[in-house]
C-alpha cells in the first residue's frame, strides 16, 4: 500500500502547491498517494487540478485524489497536513479587526496574539481538534500531524492537552529569518550556524555565529540610524534586540503586537518604527487576487504548471527523512517536555527537533535568558486561557485571556475589553464560527453557573423584635425570610430554620417549602422556638439541603456596653480598620452637654465640603427605647484646620463646640466634641442612651489604604439601633 499523505485545507492554493512540489520532488515521496480535502468544492476542484499538473510536470507516479469529507481524507493516512484557515478573510479576519479597531485597538497582523489571536484561536481549535480526534481514530497507527495554521502555539496546544496524538506545529520565522540576519551582515549563509529557542513567533537567536564566531558585533554594529534602508521593515525587531541582547524570529509587524512597546503610543511611534497597521488585511485582499488568478490559469487553459526548487518549508523534510532513516534537525513547535527550563511545562515551545525513523525528537535548550522567558511568559499567558475557554467552553476565560494580551491592556480599560468581547463573540455566534460558552455573570470573570444562578436565602430577626422591651410570641422568634431566584425559571426549595442561643444549640428546626418566581423574590415570616434571652444573644441558622441555595443567617449579638471607668466618669472605645488599630476615643457628660474626644490615625486627612467624599465622623444618638436617632457630620475646611459639626442637611449646629487638636500620634487628627442633650435628642443628665460612630480615612498609617470603620462593626443599616452601643455614664465598681 502507498504512503498516503493527506492535505486539509488544500483551497490554499499557493502554498498547498509548494507543499506538494516539495514532496514529490524527493524520489521516495514520488508514488505517494496525495489526498485533498476542503469545505469548499470549488477550491477543491481548483487544488486538484493543480496537484494533478505538478504530477505531470514532474513525471512522477503520485496519485491524487480529493474528498469534502475530512474522516476519509484522514483514513490510513501517514502524514495530515494541516493548513486551515477557519472563518475566512470574511467573515472571521474582518471581524477580528473591525471590532477591535471600533474601540481604538489596532493591530497589524491579529493571527498569533492579541484579541485577533485569541478568536482565531476559539473559532480553530474546534476544528483542529476533530482533525486530530479522526487522526486518532481512523488515521495510520503512526499518522503524524503536520500543523500550518495559525495561531501556532494555541492550536497545538489544543491539540497536545485535548487529544495527544503525535504531532509538530511548523513555521518559517527561524530559516526565514536566519537568512535574512546572513544577508544583511554580509555573511554566506553555508557559513552561519544558530541555536534558537523560544515559542513560536517569539523564538530568539540564542546563537547567532560565523564559522564558530559569535556573529552579533555585526548585528549591534548596524543597529543604528540609517542603517541599510532596505531593511527599515526591521526597525522593531532591532529595537527589541538592542533591549534584550537577542534577535526574535519572527517579523516586525507581528512582534509590535506581541509587546506593549510600540502600537499603542501613537501615531509618531507607529511611524518612527514604520508599522504597518491593518497589515493582514492588505496581504488577505492580495493572496484572494492571486487565488482568482491561479483558478483561472488553471482552469482556462492545460498547459503545464511550473514547479520551483524545494522551499525551505520543513513539512516535506520531515516526511522524508522519517521514511528514509534521513537525519535532519528542523526547528518544531512541540510541548515542552523538559525542553526550556524556565518555560511551563506543557507549553507549546519552539526548538530544535532532530528527525529520522523515530519521528520528531525535541532537543533539551536548558533556561533561557530570564529577560527572554519573562517575554515568552506574557504570551504563554494568553494562549493558555485561550486554550481553556475553547476546552472548557467557560466563557469567563475569552475575557481573561484577552485582559492578559500586553498590547490589549496598554490600550483598553477592563470595561471596554469586556464590551469589545462580548461584541467579538456575538458576532462570530451570529456567523456560526463560535459555539455556545457557558455564561458568566454580566460585566464579571465569573462563571454563572454555581455563583450567578445560585438561589439567596437570608434570615434575619424582625429589627423590632431586637429593641429593649419588644414583646415576642411565649418560646418563639419571628423570623423574616427573603428568598431571591436569579433564574429564568420558578424554582422550588426547602429550607430548615432554627434559632438558637449564641453559646447553645437550637430547641428545633422549622420546614419551610417555598417555590419563588423566575427572576423573583419572596419573603415568609416563620416563627421559631426559643427559650432563651435575646439579651445574651441569638443566632438564626439557615440550611438547605440543595446546593444550589446560598444561604445567609443572622446573628444578634449582645449590645456593646460602653462603662466609664471608676472615677474617671469617661466611656472609653476603640476604632479598627480591616483589623488594625484605627483610633480610640471617650464619651461623658459635664452638666448639660455631653462631650466627645476621638483620635483617628488618618495619615492623609482630607477636607471635603461633604460626608464620605474625604477624612470625616458621622455620629449617631437615640434613646434606649430606639424610637429615633439624631445624625450628625463632622467636616474638614480649610486645608484640614478646621473642623465643623452639621446635621444631616449639613447646616452647622451653632450649640455645639468643636476643638481639632493637634494629633498625639502625628499621624491623624484628634477633635473634641461638645453637644447639647438637648441636641442629640436625649434628656439633660440622661445617663444610658445608645451611641455609634463611623470614621472614614483617607488613609490609615503609610502602608495601608484607607476606608470606612464603624463602633459598632456594622455598615449595612445607619438607623438599626439594634447594633448601637449602649453608653452607661456611671462609674464602674
Amino acid at each position: 500500500m502507498s504512503l498516503k499523505i493527506t492535505l486539509i485545507g488544500a483551497g490554499s492554493v499557493v502554498f498547498a502547491k509548494n507543499l506538494l512540489s516539495d514532496i514529490l520532488q524527493f524520489p521516495e515521496l514520488s508514488d505517494a498517494t496525495i489526498c485533498l480535502m476542503d469545505i469548499d468544492p470549488a477550491r477543491l476542484k481548483v487544488a486538484e487540478i493543480m496537484a494533478k499538473r505538478i504530477v505531470a510536470t514532474l513525471k512522477v507516479k503520485a496519485k491524487v485524489v480529493g474528498t469534502l469529507n475530512q474522516r476519509e481524507a484522514v483514513r490510513g493516512a501517514r502524514y495530515v497536513i494541516c493548513t486551515i484557515q477557519v472563518g475566512g478573510y470574511k467573515p472571521g479576519t474582518v471581524i477580528d479587526f473591525e471590532i477591535p479597531r471600533k474601540y481604538g485597538l489596532l493591530q497589524t497582523i491579529g493571527d498569533t496574539l492579541g484579541v485577533g489571536g485569541v478568536f482565531r484561536a476559539l473559532r480553530t481549535i474546534p476544528v483542529i481538534n476533530g482533525i486530530a480526534r479522526d487522526i486518532a481514530e481512523v488515521g495510520a497507527p503512526d499518522c503524524l500531524l503536520l500543523n500550518y495554521t495559525n495561531p501556532m502555539a494555541m492550536n497545538c496546544t489544543a491539540v497536545a492537552r485535548a487529544v495527544g496524538i503525535p504531532h509538530v506545529g511548523l513555521c518559517h520565522s527561524v530559516q526565514g529569518t536566519s537568512q535574512l540576519l546572513a544577508s544583511m551582515a554580509g555573511l554566506p549563509y553555508e557559513d552561519v550556524t544558530y541555536k534558537v529557542a523560544g515559542i513560536n513567533h517569539m523564538a530568539f537567536f540564542l546563537k547567532f555565529e560565523y564559522k564558530g564566531q559569535d556573529a552579533y558585533p555585526l548585528l549591534f554594529a548596524m543597529d543604528k540610524p540609517g542603517f541599510m534602508p532596505g531593511f527599515a521593515a526591521e526597525k522593531v525587531r532591532f529595537e527589541m534586540m538592542r533591549r534584550t541582547g537577542y534577535f526574535v524570529t519572527e517579523s516586525s509587524e507581528h512582534q509590535s503586537e506581541y509587546v506593549p512597546y510600540f502600537i499603542h503610543h501613537g501615531k509618531k511611534v507607529i511611524n518612527q518604527f514604520d508599522i504597518p497597521i491593518d497589515e493582514y488585511l492588505r496581504r488577505c485582499e492580495a493572496i484572494i487576487g492571486t487565488w482568482e488568478k491561479t483558478e483561472a490559469a488553471l482552469l482556462g487553459g492545460k498547459e503545464g504548471i511550473t514547479v520551483n526548487a524545494q522551499s525551505h518549508e520543513y513539512g516535506s523534510f520531515i516526511i522524508h527523512s522519517r521514511e528514509t532513516n534521513t537525519p535532519r534537525v528542523i526547528y518544531g513547535n512541540v510541548p515542552n517536555r523538559n525542553l526550556i527550563d524556565n518555560l511551563p511545562e506543557g507549553a507549546c515551545v519552539e526548538v530544535p527537533c532532530l528527525v529520522d525513523a523515530q519521528g520528531i525528537q525535541p532537543t533539551h535548550v536548558g533556561a533561557l535568558p530570564p529577560q527572554l522567558a519573562a517575554l515568552c511568559q506574557s504570551n504563554i499567558n494568553v494562549q493558555d486561557l485561550t486554550v481553556a475557554a475553547a476546552l472548557t467552553k467557560r466563557r469567563e476565560h475569552i475575557y481573561h485571556a484577552v485582559m492578559l494580551d500586553p498590547h490589549t491592556a496598554t490600550v483598553l480599560t477592563l470595561d471596554k475589553i469586556w464590551a469589545m468581547c462580548d461584541e467579538l463573540i456575538a458576532e462570530h455566534q451570529k456567523h456560526g464560527l463560535l459555539g455556545d460558552f457557558a455564561p458568566t455573570i454580566p460585566g464579571t470573570g465569573r462563571a454563572w453557573r454555581g455563583t450567578g444562578d445560585r438561589i439567596l436565602a437570608e434570615a434575619r430577626i424582625e429589627e423590632a423584635l431586637l429593641k429593649p422591651g419588644a414583646k415576642r410570641g411565649k418560646n418563639s422568634l419571628i423570623a423574616e425570610v427573603t428568598i431571591s431566584n436569579p433564574r429564568p425559571k420558578a424554582e422550588k426549595i426547602e429550607l430548615q430554620l432554627a434559632a438558637a442561643p449564641l453559646k447553645g444549640s437550637s430547641d428545633r428546626s422549622v420546614s419551610l417549602k417555598v417555590s419563588i418566581p423566575a427572576n423573583g423574590k419572596v419573603t415568609r415570616k416563620v416563627a421559631l422556638p426559643f427559650g432563651g434571652s435575646l439579651a445574651e444573644g441569638v443566632e438564626i441558622r439557615i440550611s438547605s439541603a440543595s446546593p444550589d441555595v446560598f444561604m445567609r443567617g443572622h446573628v444578634a449579638r449582645p449590645r456593646t456596653i460602653l462603662t466609664p471607668e471608676f472615677g474617671k466618669g469617661l466611656a472609653s472605645f476603640e476604632l479598627k480598620l480591616a483589623g488594625f488599630p484605627a483610633g480610640k476615643g471617650t464619651i461623658g457628660a459635664n452638666k448639660d452637654v455631653l462631650s466627645l474626644r476621638v483620635a483617628v490615625d488618618d495619615s492623609k486627612l482630607t477636607p471635603a465640603g461633604r460626608p464620605w467624599e474625604g477624612s470625616g465622623l458621622e455620629l449617631f444618638f437615640a434613646p434606649l427605647d430606639g424610637s429615633f436617632v439624631r445624625q450628625f457630620f463632622v467636616l474638614f475646611q480649610r486645608g484640614g484646620k478646621r473642623a465643623i459639626l452639621t446635621d444631616p442637611s449639613l447646616n452647622p449646629i451653632d450649640q455645639s463646640t468643636t476643638r481639632l487638636l493637634p494629633s498625639r500620634s502625628g499621624a491623624g487628627y484628634e477633635i473634641e466634641l461638645e453637644i447639647p442633650f438637648a441636641t442629640a435628642g436625649l434628656e439633660v443628665g440622661t445617663k444610658s442612651f445608645l451611641f455609634n460612630l463611623y470614621a472614614h480615612l483617607a488613609a490609615l498609617g503609610d502602608a495601608h489604604s484607607g476606608g470606612l470603620t464603624s463602633l459598632s462593626g456594622r455598615f449595612n443599616s445607619h438607623f438599626d439601633t439594634s447594633h448601637f452601643p449602649r453608653v452607661e455614664l456611671v462609674d464602674s465598681k
